[in-house]
């Protein structure tokens, strides 16, 4: 059975984070949101994306420029953590030192560049 994957992330990376879930659809199973919520409730969307982790056994941030910024991309992490997820940070732009969100370093994810054989001995270890 495939893993059961979450992927953090931010709306500004959306084209390649789309090229990553095409290319990962064989090799495990993405959790994560696949359309915004449609509400301004933050409860209720913290409720759902709780939900979403707590199925999942990693979490993967897909980091691009301006994830390091993000507030939700940060809460992901922290709450992937809260439930005992591995946590790795995927860089979208191999070999560009982007900046990474502050929750990776803080839980000590390891951060690796787009390479599905990596990935996978990543998820399946």
């Amino acid at each position: 059975m495939a893993s059961r994957v979450f992927l953090s992330f931010v709306q500004e990376d959306l084209d390649l984070v789309n090229l990553f879930r095409r290319q990962a659809r064989t090799m495990f199973l993405d959790c994560s949101v696949a359309q915004p919520y449609n509400t301004t409730d933050l409860p209720y969307i913290r409720r759902k994306i709780r939900e979403r982790i707590a199925i999942t056994s990693v979490t993967l941030c897909l980091v691009g420029r301006t994830t390091y910024a993000s507030e939700w991309v940060d809460w992901e992490i922290r709450t992937s953590q809260e439930q005992a997820s591995r946590i790795y940070g995927i860089r979208l732009n191999n070999h560009v030192c982007d900046p990474v969100p502050r929750a990776l370093i803080e839980v000590g994810a390891l951060v690796v560049d787009w390479d599905f054989e990596r990935i996978i001995a990543l998820i399946e270890n």
